[in-house]
């Protein structure tokens, strides 16, 4: 069997099996699975098409931020750090949500992604373990990786270019491989049925994708390169996606 099938195959059942294995999330990481399941599907459908749902799912969102800034206020009583985050929250959804009034998605979502920074940040200085962390830390470099590319023609894509992206690539892999080899138990996010065989599936697309950028970058393919950056960011979706509740 193929060494890179083999690693997936046993990623997945590392997965499966962490529900006997993994404790209990501990109490921030569970309120932010909560809080995830609203907040995911303001923030992606803000980057949309359609108004109407983006508007309904910030409301929805916001409901599940006031359980959830309450929550943590009485948890962490006068602690100045959970108090400048939660004050950026809350400025952030007032933003957002006057953007989508103004029928401004752009401004709307930039706002929504002030939220992820700061309790990516925050869950990090407590040394708190959370499964979406992992993909956020992946999504920087992978930003970077398709603003790198982007823009430019195939021809375009010289020597500077490919040494630049082979550095990110190798960053992306190390944060995809902490994203595949994690032990968690799905159910401690809500993660069941057709979420969690959308998330499986993305794990295996995104190192496809990653294997495919790299592969274009050996062979020096300015067109290569430039088809398969952005084709890193569907799979990275798609995982992420699976922590939240859409509306249908």
């Amino acid at each position: 069997m193929d060494m890179k099938i083999t690693t997936f195959a046993c990623a997945v059942a590392l997965l499966a099996a962490a529900g006997a294995a993994a404790a209990a999330l501990p109490p921030i990481a569970a309120d932010s699975a909560a809080l995830d399941r609203a907040y995911i599907p303001a923030l992606m459908l803000s980057n949309g098409k359609d108004p109407a749902k983006a508007r309904a799912a910030q409301e929805n969102y916001e409901k599940a931020w006031a359980e959830f800034a309450q929550r943590q206020r009485k948890a962490f009583p006068g602690d100045a750090g959970w108090a400048a985050v939660l004050a950026t929250g809350d400025k952030a959804n007032a933003d957002a949500r006057a953007a989508l009034a103004a029928g401004k998605m752009g401004d709307a979502h930039n706002a929504q992604e002030e939220v992820r920074h700061a309790l990516w940040h925050q869950r990090q200085a407590l040394k708190v373990a959370y499964q979406p962390d992992a993909l956020t830390d992946f999504h920087a470099t992978m930003e970077v990786i398709i603003a790198t590319a982007a823009g430019k023609a195939p021809g375009s894509i010289g020597a500077d270019d490919v040494a630049a992206l082979r550095k990110l690539v190798a960053t992306a892999r190390t944060q995809w491989q902490a994203v595949v080899s994690a032990t968690w138990d799905p159910a401690d996010y809500g993660l069941d049925g057709a979420r969690l065989e959308s998330y499986r599936a993305a794990l295996g697309a995104q190192t496809q994708a990653l294997d495919a950028l790299a592969a274009a970058l050996d062979a020096a393919d300015g067109a290569r390169i430039a088809q398969a950056a952005p084709a890193i960011k569907p799979p990275f979706a798609k995982a992420y996606a699976a922590f939240g509740v859409f509306p249908q």
